[in-house]
């Protein structure tokens, strides 16, 4: 006789902390897709500009020279170096001491030669994906634009068209389970709140979706997810655990006589 599996049709059982974790990264994707974010750039032509004459840098002095027959007399001295190799002795520290400061100077050039670009964000896509009267096929459709393809030293690949982490799987989370993120926006527990008056709503709206598709993952019902995962937002835990330490106490010195 086969047994009957007593879990079919049930939800999956997914701890609070593996939830969270993916409602977190949601959570900061939506609010990049919202305030954008900043990406860096590689200059080459700059770096090779601060690089170019970088062999023909005069990186060690007399200063340096003298410290380094100091060590070398110190050396024969105590019987660790034979007399014979202190030339020798005296040009591999030379070398060495180059070596690491140009190893330096390119991390320093590499350094300046980042941009900072600031990318705005997504606000097409935020007004789809927050509008309750949004279809599942809508948000399908808008997560095809997610991603783009460049060319990159010859080579196409993929890249995120969207502000938001690299390697995120917002969009084909949004895109895979699109029904049970619609159905959210429709939640009797929703914050459907006035964005205009008070900002800060629109992280109420995005930590309910966010908790809302961490649960379709596991097949958990929002109202489920919602209340595993909690009420606080990640920057609202940050800032409790922050004041709820205990304030230091001052010591009262005590007067010398």
């Amino acid at each position: 006789m086969n047994r009957v599996r007593r879990d079919v049709g049930r939800p999956r059982r997914v701890a609070p902390g593996t939830l969270y974790a993916f409602a977190h990264q949601f959570y900061w994707d939506f609010r990049r897709l919202a305030e954008g974010r900043v990406r860096w750039r590689f200059d080459r032509a700059k770096y090779q500009e601060l690089t170019a004459k970088l062999d023909e840098m005069q990186l060690i002095d007399d200063d340096d020279r003298t410290r380094h027959e100091q060590i070398v007399n110190r050396e024969i001295e105590t019987g660790e170096l034979d007399p014979f190799r202190r030339e020798d002795r005296l040009r591999d520290i030379a070398e060495a001491e180059i070596f690491a400061r140009r190893e330096s100077y390119r991390q320093q050039a590499a350094g300046e030669a980042r941009k900072e670009i600031r990318v705005p964000g997504e606000r097409d896509a935020l007004k789809v994906l927050l509008d309750p009267y949004t279809t599942p096929e809508q948000i399908r459709e808008l997560c095809k634009e997610a991603v783009m393809i460049r060319t990159c030293e010859g080579r196409e690949i993929e890249v995120s068209a969207w502000p938001i982490s690299s390697g995120s799987v917002l969009p084909d989370n949004l895109s895979k389970y699109a029904e049970q993120y619609v159905a959210a926006m429709r939640h009797p527990r929703f914050p459907h709140c006035d964005v205009s008056a008070r900002p800060s709503n629109r992280l109420k709206q995005f930590w309910f979706l966010s908790r809302a598709l961490a649960g379709a993952l596991f097949g958990i019902t929002t109202r489920t997810a919602i209340n595993l995962v909690g009420s606080l937002r990640p920057e609202e835990i940050f800032e409790e655990s922050r004041d709820g330490k205990p304030a230091r106490k001052q010591r009262k010195r005590k007067n010398k006589r």
